[in-house]
């Protein structure tokens, strides 16, 4: 029979020596890491800190503000100190009481710790009224007036919040800014309010305007409009003319800033309208100072027999008026003889006479309250 002895291992058994050490070696630098760790973290000191409510106070002499230090729970008993009591005070609560112009601090203390609370002081100078650059504005849908504010007095330190509103934003908007956009015709008004300070701005949008306006109808007296007067506007807008006999003078209403109305027929340089067609128009912006009853005629000499009507704000308000062949395209007379009666409201309209069969020539428009 033979014996086999089996030997250790040398290697594998330093090798189990070696992993043993190292977990235990290592077990230990851990344990150790964690005692320092916790010694750290155990002795480490939180840092003692006052925070104000406010840093920085801007005022008026007379003002009284109320600072609160914390942390409130009782941890510190504050002390409250002015540098320049001539500029403010403080209380041992702090409540401020800014008394005179100037700069200052306000200090606040605990066990060795300080904040401060810087000061600005003016005498106030009250807003006491505004004047507005414009107070009627005149603008064409997607054009654009700026509306500057003066103060007063100029000084003015004593400043409300300030608000631009438009009474109907589908005719026009306002911004913060004073910027007045036209959106669509009509009339609105645009008001700034600052403290109890309102004040209003008329806004008329419209694609036209009065030329050689603004024609004014009121009570005494009567309103004569030229009819070569029609609005500013172009073509579609302002008038409808078929341009068959361009005269090819409109010197007239070009000297006086409209290079628009080439097409229609302006004789004498502004004395009439020649060669009035039928399916042609002319639109008069006209502005009512007195509501009521207008009585209306037009200004004109046939030379044959024509017929038109007047249309308000899109309404024939008079019917058909007949003209009569009076022989003359320049012998002028009024027309009907029995002036038509126009019910108008006060505010801004758009009058315009329409013709419904040619054979004259038109010179004006005539109102007068009845």
């Amino acid at each position: 029979m033979k014996w086999k002895i089996n030997f250790p291992n040398c290697s594998q058994s330093k090798k189990y020596r070696m992993n043993n050490y190292i977990i235990k070696y290592g077990l230990g630098i851990f344990l150790l890491l964690t005692l320092v760790s916790c010694d750290e973290f155990i002795r480490t000191e939180v840092v003692k800190e006052i925070y104000v409510n406010k840093s920085i106070i801007n005022g008026f002499v007379g003002d009284e503000v109320n600072l609160v230090a914390s942390p409130t729970d009782g941890t510190y008993q504050y002390t409250w100190s002015s540098e320049d009591p001539s500029v403010a005070t403080v209380s041992a609560n702090g409540q401020v009481k800014i008394v005179g112009e100037g700069f200052t601090n306000i200090f606040v203390a605990s066990e060795g710790i300080r904040q401060k609370v810087e000061i600005y002081a003016v005498h106030r100078i009250a807003l006491t009224d505004i004047i507005l650059s414009e107070t009627k504005v005149e603008l064409i849908p997607n054009a654009k007036a700026i509306i500057n504010v003066q103060r007063v007095p100029d000084n003015a330190n004593d400043i409300p919040n300030a608000l631009w509103t438009s009474d109907n934003a589908n005719v026009a908007t306002v911004n913060e800014k004073g910027e007045i956009v036209g959106v669509s015709e009509g009339v609105t008004k645009v008001r700034y309010t600052i403290g109890d300070i309102v004040k209003f701005i008329d806004v008329h949008v419209s694609y036209t305007k009065p030329f050689n306006g603004p024609h004014l109808l009121k009570e005494g007296g009567e309103t004569v409009i030229a009819a070569a007067d029609f609005d500013i506007g172009g073509p579609g807008r302002a008038f409808n003319d078929d341009a068959a006999n361009p005269i090819n003078d409109d010197s007239y209403r070009r000297s006086k800033g409209d290079a628009g109305s080439f097409a229609v027929e302006i004789e004498g340089n502004g004395n009439n309208l020649g060669f009035v067609n039928t399916g042609e128009w002319y639109q008069y912006t006209i502005q009512v100072e007195n509501a009521g009853v207008y009585l209306y005629d037009s200004h004109l000499s046939a030379n044959g027999v024509g017929s038109y009507y007047i249309d308000v704000d899109g309404v024939n308000t008079t019917g058909s008026i007949d003209v009569p062949n009076n022989g003359s395209w320049s012998s002028w007379l009024y027309n009907p003889t029995a002036p038509k009666e126009i019910n108008l409201t006060a505010g801004t309209h758009k009058v315009r006479f329409m013709v419904t069969a040619s054979g004259f020539n038109l010179k004006a428009l005539r109102f007068r309250k009845k």
